[in-house]
């Protein structure tokens, strides 16, 4: 769907990965590499926010335990603060409750505590911890029903 500032939300391509590997390198300490990205392409749940042709961030969802898995979202620095972020995350809430999801988890490193207030601002609770679960970091767990 084309929004009335001309963004859309939308499946990602292999066009895109470059873009999204840009953004995802600004994004994270650790960033995935493009290879990641590329493999996730058939992924209905991973998708590019465009703007006016360029990309300015992504999201991907899957499946993790029978439970919706929020496996990563970025927004470019220069973009954020603007509900981009928030359009991406509801809009995968959206999709896995069409697949029938009724609860959503992530990880956010526990170091990033922006990231975990952006999340609890969206009605996420932290439910757990897992030590040295990045390479650099622990994480935090939160859940959020659906």
């Amino acid at each position: 769907m084309i929004r009335r500032d001309k963004s859309i939300i939308r499946r990602a391509t292999l066009a895109d990965v470059p873009l999204i590997v840009k953004v995802e390198e600004l994004s994270f300490d650790v960033p995935w590499p493009d290879f990641l990205f590329k493999a996730h392409l058939n992924n209905p749940g991973f998708v590019a926010y465009e703007k006016e042709g360029n990309i300015l961030g992504y999201a991907m969802v899957g499946d993790s335990e029978g439970k919706a898995h929020l496996q990563n979202i970025a927004v470019h620095p220069q973009c954020r603060r603007q509900g981009i972020g928030t359009e991406l995350l509801e809009w995968c809430i959206d999709l896995v409750k069409l697949y029938g999801y009724r609860e959503m988890i992530l990880e956010v490193r526990q170091k990033k505590t922006s990231s975990q207030a952006f999340y609890a601002n969206n009605g996420f609770k932290i439910s757990g911890t897992v030590a040295g679960y990045y390479v650099d970091d622990d994480a935090i767990i939160m859940t959020k029903n659906i």
